[in-house]
C-alpha cells in the first residue's frame, strides 16, 4: 500500500467513526427523552382507544419521534458540514430497518384482528430487535436498551397468552397502551435521563 493510499484508507475509517458517533448522539440523550415524553402522552390519550383510532394515535406519536431525530441529525451534521444523508446513517437504516418493517406489519395486523395487546407486544419486542440490529454503532448501554425490549416484550406476550400465568387482578390492569407507556415511554425516559445526567453519550460503541 503506497503513502497515498494509507492516507485515504485513513480517512475513510476516521469518516466511518465520525458517522457511527453522530448517529448514536442523534439517537440517544434528547431524543430517547422526547421519545419517552411523547410516548407517555400518547399513552394517556389513547388509554380508552381500541383498534385503529389506537394504533393511529401511534402511529402518530412515531412520526413525530422521527420528524425529531431527523432535526438533530441534520443539525449536528451541519455543525460539522457533512451531508445528512450519509454512510453511517445508511448501514444503519440497512440493519433496522427489517425487524422495523416486520414488527410494524405483523402489529397491523393484529390491530386488524382485534387483538391491540398483542399487537403492543409485536411492536415492543421488533423495536429492540432493531435496536441490536444496529449495535455495530451503539455504545452497550443501547444494546442493553434493546434486550430491555426484546425480554419485557416476550415476557408480555407470554403473559397475554398464559405461557406464564398472571393473577387475575394484575391481568385487569394489562392493556395495549400501558405495555407500550412502560416500554417506549419508561424505557426511553430512563435511558435518556441516564445518558443525559451521566454523560455517557461518548461511550465507546461495543
Amino acid at each position: 500500500m503506497t503513502t497515498q493510499e494509507e492516507a485515504a484508507e485513513q480517512l475513510r475509517v476516521i469518516r466511518s467513526m465520525m458517522e457511527r458517533a453522530t448517529v448514536f448522539r442523534a439517537l440517544s440523550g434528547e431524543t430517547a427523552l422526547v421519545g419517552g415524553a411523547i410516548s407517555m402522552t400518547v399513552a394517556w390519550f389513547s388509554e380508552k382507544r381500541h383498534g385503529w383510532p389506537w394504533s393511529a394515535w401511534w402511529i402518530g406519536g412515531l412520526l413525530v419521534v422521527l420528524c425529531f431525530y431527523a432535526f438533530q441529525s441534520y443539525r449536528m451534521k451541519a455543525v460539522d458540514n457533512r451531508p445528512f444523508w450519509g454512510s453511517g446513517l445508511r448501514l444503519a437504516l440497512r440493519g433496522a430497518l427489517p425487524p422495523l418493517i416486520t414488527g410494524g406489519f405483523l402489529g397491523l395486523l393484529f390491530v386488524r384482528g382485534g387483538n391491540d395487546v398483542v399487537a403492543a407486544c409485536m411492536w415492543v419486542i421488533h423495536y429492540g430487535l432493531a435496536l441490536l440490529a444496529i449495535r455495530e454503532f451503539a455504545p452497550k448501554s443501547m444494546v442493553w436498551l434493546g434486550w430491555a425490549f426484546v425480554v419485557f416484550g416476550v415476557a408480555s406476550l407470554a403473559f397475554v397468552a398464559d405461557v406464564i400465568h398472571l393473577e387475575q387482578h394484575w391481568m385487569m390492569h394489562l392493556n395495549s397502551s400501558r405495555l407500550m407507556a412502560i416500554a417506549f415511554g419508561g424505557f426511553h425516559l430512563i435511558y435518556g435521563g441516564l445518558i443525559v445526567t451521566t454523560g455517557r453519550r461518548d461511550e465507546i460503541p461495543v
